[in-house]
């Protein structure tokens, strides 16, 4: 499944498709591609929550705002979904269908033969270090070394989806010394790094 055959779900009315896989692979539409990073994100945040409480069998999840909203099929590898905003004439009803359509359509989703692994030089982690120590001071060292260990990353093969659980990882960790919002501020200017 590529960006045109999503572009082509979203001229029948599905706004904003995407297909994540758990291995970090994500296809967007065009209109997607400004809130990449934010979509990996909340896949991230998907994906851990469902490993953390034991592999529970989750089917769809439904997030509505006021004015904004998303549904997500969850299947064992991925997440297939669309962001909407409030319309009148929207109808939940037809963009479940048009989900379906999709899911079925997608068949087997992407494989990470697909994925261009974008392997990131030793400076990226030397600037996340840098920043990590803006923000936590002497912890800094320490929770950098703990996430190391705790996400497994290689420093010496360290890779852009190495690099984005990581920076989850430290926000986390860091916003259980600094706060949730500082946490959260601290993530989004790792995330910049990447771009």
């Amino acid at each position: 499944m590529d960006q045109v055959a999503l572009k082509n779900f979203e001229e029948k009315g599905l706004p904003c498709p995407f297909i994540i896989l758990q291995s970090g692979v994500i296809v967007v539409s065009q209109t997607g591609e400004t809130i990449k990073n934010e979509l990996t994100q909340m896949a991230t945040i998907i994906f851990e929550t469902i490993n953390a409480i034991g592999h529970i069998k989750i089917d769809t999840i439904e997030i509505v705002g006021d004015k904004k909203g998303a549904i997500i099929t969850v299947d064992d590898e991925r997440l297939l979904g669309c962001l909407f905003e409030w319309t009148e004439d929207l109808s939940l009803d037809k963009l479940y269908a048009l989900l379906g359509e999709l899911k079925d359509q997608s068949g087997v989703a992407p494989t990470a033969k697909e994925k261009v692994m974008v392997k990131l030089t030793g400076e990226v982690l030397e600037e996340i270090k840098a920043i990590l120590k803006e923000y936590l001071g002497d912890f800094a060292e320490r929770i950098y070394q703990n996430q190391i260990k705790t996400q497994r990353i290689k420093t010496d093969e360290f890779y852009e989806e190495d690099a984005r659980r990581f920076i989850l990882a430290l926000g986390k960790a860091a916003g259980m010394i600094i706060g949730p919002s500082k946490g959260s501020e601290l993530t989004n200017k790792l995330y910049k790094i990447l771009k």
